[in-house]
């Protein structure tokens, strides 16, 4: 018995086979000569002349998209203008520098190379140098064309090693390879870093490859990447298949609407088709080769570099299978395009020499070591075999009376249908190249008015096929009334059809018929009536106002001050028994406390009316926890002091 744990791995490997067999390895896109020209205007503001970036990415995004440069003399004029400023930063050197050499045509003894060497070289000297500011500095000498001291060199290494400690971020490494590369075999130490760059990548849909930092970052890691293997000869760590990722992800921003990201785009397209190790290659369809049908029945395929340039290593491409989408039927199988004499980066298959049927297909084609899957639909030319109208009575009591009608002739005769009938209708439709029956998703049948355009009346039936594909289209004169609102008269009689799939969609007026609808009855005026108020539904409606219920009635003045006097009779009772009794005001203690407290009891009461009078009980409850708090401490210490003057009095 096999042992578990190799049948886990053998399983394993199936599913990650099973997963990456339907992935291409190539792109399904390239640099057209439209993306070039819209990139050119992108940069094209540069050669204005306003600051040393923008001229910069002009002239580099140029000589990406092979553009000639017709203000090449005052581009010179401008940079040695501009290297006699004293106050350049080293970014602006490098954008100097690099401009300088890309352009390889100005005069070099304009330029004061001992100045701006020195300046760049005091860079290099500084112990506190970041990463950003060596990689300005080492490309502006490389470029001017000076030779890095042995001793800056070393430091810089140092520099560099003890920054990836710290912080090894695609942005940092992307600089640190680009520096390395320009060190020569002191900077081999940051090959073996190149891993683990790319595993910091990020992969979209299972078709990108890209790192955090958008467009700039990833262009300078992989520039870098392939611009250090180049200087070492040697073959980056780098998968073909992380390669196409790669160019997929470069491809999708050929968008860019800025100079900075246009030229970032170009130079790693360019980079990625021209580096010595791995190119990755192009697989699509043609523009003209998408839709196919009897008309034309070429799929045409263009494979390329990513700049759209041919490949000598691809001699033979192959459909290796077309399935169509619907069904996944197999049509075609391990057969060759035909290279085009003209064009040596088109390939062509005649593909309606499989007869297949009207559809969308997937052909998984192959040239040489790369492969991918394209889409294709193909059309078909329809017809109508045959189409009968005419009329039937409603309850079916007597076969219908056709006439046939020749596409794309109209009947001469004007057919007549009254209430106690029916319009009938018969068609069949074919593919034209196949002579089969065919459906289509549309097939409708619309009865538009004669009449003039104000009271025009258009409706529209869906024809339905039976099961021998014959569509059929009955309509009651006498049921339909309503859909017609009543209105009898002329209607011409036309039949539309249409399919994503038909090269020859058509819209036929094929009668005139005659209705003469019933007269509406009572409750269909009724609602014929409101359908004719259906156009001022947006009219201004009546202001919806917010109706408070209203008071109920107050009982008479005598009632409420009785019921006044009955309340307040108690405190009349309290005032005629302190009286009788004799109340000892003269023993009241005159102090403090007493006198707060009596002051706060007070207060309280006159609270509670002035809340009976107009306040609310929140109002009401916030100034009644003031005055009871006073009231209860200066009560509570009048007590204790009447107790105290008891204890004492015994």
């Amino acid at each position: 018995m096999m042992n578990p744990k190799w049948v886990l791995l053998l399983l394993a490997a199936l599913i990650s086979t099973s997963l990456t067999a339907d992935v291409p390895s190539s792109t399904s896109s390239y640099l057209t000569a439209t993306d070039k020209a819209r990139l050119k205007k992108v940069v094209e503001p540069g050669f204005k002349l306003q600051d040393l970036s923008s001229v910069h990415y002009a002239v580099f995004g140029f000589r990406h998209i092979k553009e000639p440069i017709t203000r090449l003399a005052e581009v010179c004029e401008f940079l040695i203008k501009s290297a006699g400023d004293s106050s350049l930063t080293t970014e602006q050197l490098y954008y100097l520098a690099t401009t300088w050499k890309s352009l390889e045509q100005c005069q070099p003894k304009s330029l004061p190379l001992s100045a701006l060497t020195k300046s760049l070289t005091a860079v290099l000297e500084k112990d506190a140098a970041k990463i950003p500011e060596l990689y300005h500095a080492v490309n502006a000498l490389v470029s001017f064309g000076q030779k890095i001291p042995d001793a800056a060199v070393a430091k810089i290494v140092k520099t560099l090693q003890a920054t990836l400690k710290k912080d090894d971020s695609p942005l940092n490494l992307g600089y640190v390879f680009h520096i390395a590369a320009d060190l020569g075999s002191a900077g081999a130490f940051a090959f073996n870093h190149i891993e683990d760059a790319i595993v910091q990548a990020d992969e979209v849909d299972g078709r990108f490859l890209q790192f955090e930092g958008g467009l700039g970052v990833t262009s300078l890691l992989v520039n870098g990447v392939f611009k250090l293997s180049s200087s070492l000869k040697k073959k980056p760590p780098l998968t073909s298949q992380q390669t196409v990722k790669l160019a997929n992800y470069f491809l999708s921003r050929r968008s860019v609407q800025t100079p900075k990201g246009a030229v970032n785009f170009l130079s790693s397209i360019n980079i990625l088709a021209t580096n010595e190790f791995e190119k990755p290659i192009c697989i699509a369809l043609s523009e003209d080769g998408v839709v196919v049908s009897a008309k034309q029945p070429l799929v045409r395929v263009k494979v390329c570099d990513l700049l759209g340039n041919p490949v000598p290593s691809v001699t033979n491409v192959i459909a290796n299978t077309a399935t169509k989408v619907t069904d996944d039927v197999v049509v075609i199988s391990k057969k060759n395009f035909q290279a085009t004499p003209n064009d040596k980066t088109l390939f062509t298959l005649n593909f309606m020499s499989a007869t297949p049927e009207p559809g969308f297909y997937k052909i998984a084609v192959s040239a040489g070591s790369v492969a991918n899957t394209v889409t294709i639909k193909v059309l078909a030319e329809v017809k109508v075999d045959y189409l009968e109208i005419g009329t039937a009575d409603a309850d079916q009591t007597t076969q219908p009376k056709l006439v046939k009608v020749a596409h794309p002739q109209k009947l001469n005769q004007k057919i007549e249908a009254d209430s106690q009938q029916k319009l009938v209708i018969r068609f069949l439709l074919k593919d034209a190249s196949k002579n089969k029956p065919m459906r289509v998703h549309q097939a409708f049948v619309r009865l538009a008015s004669v009449s003039s355009e104000k009271d025009k009346q258009e409706i529209i039936f869906v024809a339905e096929p039976d099961a021998s594909h014959v569509y059929k289209f009955d309509m009651p004169v006498g049921t339909a009334a309503k859909n017609f609102n009543y209105q009898s008269g002329d209607y011409n009689v036309e039949l539309i059809v249409g399919d994503a799939v038909l090269s020859n969609s058509f819209q036929w007026t094929l009668a005139t018929v005659s209705l003469k609808f019933p007269e509406p009855s009572a409750s269909d005026v009724v609602e014929k009536s409101t359908y004719r108020q259906k156009p001022n539904v947006y009219s201004p409606k009546p202001e919806i106002k917010h109706m408070f219920r209203e008071p109920e009635k107050r009982p008479p003045a005598f009632v409420s001050n009785l019921f006044t006097g009955l309340c307040l009779s108690p405190l009349l009772v309290l005032f005629v028994l302190w009286y009788k009794l004799g109340v000892n005001i003269s023993n009241f203690p005159f102090t403090l406390s007493a006198v707060v407290f009596h002051l706060g009891l007070g207060s309280i009461f006159v609270l509670f009316g002035i809340f009976w009078l107009k306040l609310n009980m929140f109002t009401t409850l916030r100034y009644l926890l003031l005055l009871g708090l006073v009231t209860f401490l200066s009560g509570n210490k009048l007590l204790s002091q009447i107790a105290r003057n008891r204890k004492a009095s015994r």
